[in-house]
């Protein structure tokens, strides 16, 4: 006749594969659900795992579900971060967890403090002649800062 299921130690053995010290040992999580060390826990704890497999995963996310709203504080924390890098992996991250994995995102960040006058004229001169139309917005931009200078005085 076979043994029927403990379920009390099966939820227990649930919980300590899931979570605390023994989190991820089988072994060690049958042991202290109280499955009998002297008949190979090594064994149990693997027969548990694969049986209990749907129940582990499910508590599992519930663990991740609750603390789903912790983690997304946090990351918009690290998205004002004063360091770029934080900035940047952080921005990175969100996008991988929303899909967006499959495209490549390329940033080059320049230090414009660290360029000289002339070098920051060259790539001005070099960005108007390559955008015909971002010269023209500049224009009309400047245009209406001389209009609003007129109307002030």
């Amino acid at each position: 006749m076979p043994k029927k299921p403990d379920l009390e130690k099966e939820t227990k053995f649930i919980n300590y594969f899931c979570e605390g010290t023994t989190q991820g040992n089988a072994t060690q999580s049958a042991i202290k659900a109280g499955y009998n060390k002297e008949t190979n826990p090594a064994q149990m704890g693997a027969y548990l795992r694969k049986k209990l497999s749907t129940e582990i995963r499910k508590k599992n996310e519930e663990m991740v579900s609750s603390t789903s709203s912790r983690a997304i504080t946090v990351l918009n924390d690290l998205l004002g971060s004063e360091q770029d890098s934080v900035r940047l992996n952080t921005a990175k991250l969100l996008l991988e967890i929303n899909n967006f994995h499959s495209q490549n995102i390329n940033l080059n960040i320049d230090d414009v403090k660290e360029k000289t006058d002339e070098e920051l004229v060259y790539e001005l001169k070099t960005l108007l002649a390559s955008n015909p139309d971002l010269h023209e917005a500049i224009l009309n931009k400047a245009e209406d800062v001389t209009d609003d200078d007129d109307t002030l005085h």
